[in-house]
């Protein structure tokens, strides 16, 4: 039960959290920003505890999958943290908003990592997910480049290796559906790292396209919050495999 208040709360402050936000940012947006973040953290670690009330079982294995997604999480929280700072003191020092970028950066992608290991470590990892991935990275860049013609510049190089873990973790995801059944948790958690993806990809138009449009800064964050609650709430769902 405070696994569903807690999401609900959570869309709430990210509705306000929207109304107030611009593309010039603040420090009440930045907070609401923060108490949404930690609503998704918060949500994860009620969903362990609803899910051993659903169960009744939580081995070390379940533990090692939960704690990880928590800690995905955690990176989460830090790199919205990060990313708002570059937003509210983007005019005070440029080399300062590059470091809060790279930061960021840094961040989700040891997010997607933790993500990543939970997945593979919990239901199985098959190694064609790597070349999946790449295939993916590389069409995505390819039409980012040379169809959008965006610019990433200095970014480039983390960016493709950023991107290579979100589409990682699609694959993966993907693939524990097939090793060990699409389970409500694997689906959540599919649904979650697809809607990631096209959080992000409506980020690099934002950040590497220059379309600072609202509507677009909005849908980046719908997606991002309703990813991340959604990952969260895969825990909640878990069940013990034999």
């Amino acid at each position: 039960m405070a696994t569903y208040v807690l999401l609900v709360i959570g869309a709430v402050f990210l509705t306000i959290f929207l109304l107030f936000r611009t593309k010039e940012g603040g420090i009440l947006p930045a907070a609401l920003k923060t108490i949404t973040s930690l609503l998704f953290v918060g949500t994860a670690i009620a969903a362990i505890f609803g899910n051993y009330t659903l169960t009744g079982v939580l081995n070390a294995d379940k533990i090692r999958f939960m704690g990880l997604i928590v800690m995905g999480l955690v990176c989460g929280l830090i790199g919205d943290l990060t990313l708002d700072l570059k937003i509210t003191y983007r005019d005070s020092n440029l080399r300062h908003s590059d470091l809060y970028t790279y930061f960021g950066m840094a961040a989700f992608g040891a997010g997607h990592l933790f993500y990543i290991i939970a997945v593979a470590l919990y239901f199985g990892f098959s190694p064609w997910t790597l070349l999946i991935a790449a295939g993916v990275t590389a069409l995505i860049f390819c039409v980012s480049i040379f169809v959008m013609k965006m610019s990433f510049g200095k970014f480039f190089l983390p960016s493709v290796f950023y991107a290579f873990l979100l589409t990682l973790f699609l694959s993966a995801t993907v693939a524990a559906g097939i090793l060990a059944g699409f389970s409500l948790t694997v689906v959540l958690l599919i649904i979650g790292a697809g809607l990631f993806l096209l959080s992000d990809l409506v980020l690099s138009m934002i950040y590497f396209d220059g379309n600072e449009a609202r509507f677009m800064i909005v849908i980046n964050h719908v997606l991002y919050y309703a990813a991340q609650f959604l990952i969260a709430l895969s825990i909640f769902y878990l069940a013990v495999i034999l």
